[in-house]
Order: structure tokens, then C-alpha cells, then sequence
């Protein structure tokens, strides 16, 4: 089974007792999943790179959106510094995969080099 699928599974489960508990009088299931709503996003990305058994540069993007999302819903901090925040992140995240993809692709020459010069 997919990643995505069991994750909305257990975002529809999630929801649905948040219903049911609101239904009983113990939690505000309004205020509840909009202060919380972004865990799913990040725990989304988190489980796509865990089934890929990698780290991408989208599930790093989509973590560092949903963490900023979730501390603008939480009050953590104010609304500029977070998205300054994001940002910085998504902008080294970004220069970090660029870093690691060219220097992958340069050793991969090498070994194509010294392999076909040894076979001349």
C-alpha cells in the first residue's frame, strides 16, 4: 500500500475521533484540528521519504512548510519571522541538493573515466 494512502487513512481516522470526542464534550474539534492541521503535512512528507528510505529535497520543502505552518497556528512565533525562517530553510535546502547532486554526478565521471581509460 502506498504511503499517501495509509497517511490520509489515518488523517480521516484522526478527524473522525476528533469528531466523536467533540460529539461527547471533550475537546473542540474545530479549534483542535485548526491548531494542529499542519502535522499532517508534515507527517506526510515524513512518511513519503521514510517508504523511499530517502531524503528528497520536496520532503524537506513540505516538512519545513507544514513546521512553519504549525508554529504560525501555534503562536510560536510571529508570522515574519517564521516565513523569514522557511525561507532561509527552503533557500539552503535548495543550494544543499544542488551541492550534493553535483558533486554525485562529478564522481560518477570519474569512475566512467578511469574505467574507460583502462579499457583502452
Amino acid at each position: 500500500m502506498k504511503p499517501s494512502t495509509i497517511w490520509i487513512s489515518i488523517m480521516l481516522l484522526a478527524v473522525g475521533v476528533c469528531g466523536i470526542l467533540d460529539a461527547a464534550g471533550v475537546v473542540d474539534s474545530s479549534q483542535t484540528i485548526g491548531q494542529w492541521w499542519p502535522l499532517a503535512v508534515i507527517g506526510w512528507a515524513a512518511s513519503e521519504m521514510a517508504f523511499s528510505r530517502r531524503v528528497t529535497l520536496g520532503g524537506v520543502v513540505c516538512s519545513a512548510i507544514g513546521l512553519a505552518l504549525l508554529a504560525d497556528a501555534q503562536a510560536w512565533a510571529s508570522g515574519a519571522l517564521v516565513w523569514s525562517a522557511l525561507a532561509i530553510t527552503i533557500g539552503l535546502a535548495i543550494l544543499v541538493d544542488a551541492g550534493l547532486r553535483r558533486g554525485h554526478r562529478h564522481s560518477g565521471a570519474d569512475v566512467r573515466t578511469v574505467a574507460g581509460g583502462g579499457a583502452s
